[in-house]
């Protein structure tokens, strides 16, 4: 007997596995400053930033409108922002923020018709 695991979106592992990775090692730093019993205060400000920097990295993997090594840097950029913000070194977590905002828009988004 042959059993087959199916995804919802067949081509996931290949669109979706850097956002993915990078969202998986920041949940995990997440729960690891938790468990440490830190008392840490996360700034308003880089918690926006962090929603539109996410949305845009998503956004470029699902277009396939950058290579992949820009999309996993930008990865890593966003976990030293959020490593900055919650040390309390805010003005330079904005600025590495913006740093991957300077991937620009999507050019186009391709979709799957149903």
């Amino acid at each position: 007997m042959v059993v087959r695991t199916t995804f919802a979106c067949p081509r996931f592992r290949e669109r979706r596995l850097l956002p993915a990775l990078a969202l998986v090692a920041s949940l995990a730093m997440t729960v690891s400053a938790m468990a440490q019993g830190q008392a840490v205060q996360f700034a308003r400000e880089c918690a926006l930033k962090e929603i539109t920097v996410i949305t845009v990295i998503e956004d470029h993997g699902a277009a396939e409108d950058l290579p992949a090594n820009r999309l996993a840097d930008a990865g890593l950029t966003m976990l030293r922002a959020r490593l900055a913000c919650y040390e309390g070194r805010v003005g330079e977590a904005l600025a590495l923020y913006e740093s991957i905002l300077a991937l620009g828009p999507v050019a186009s988004l391709h979709r799957q018709r149903p």
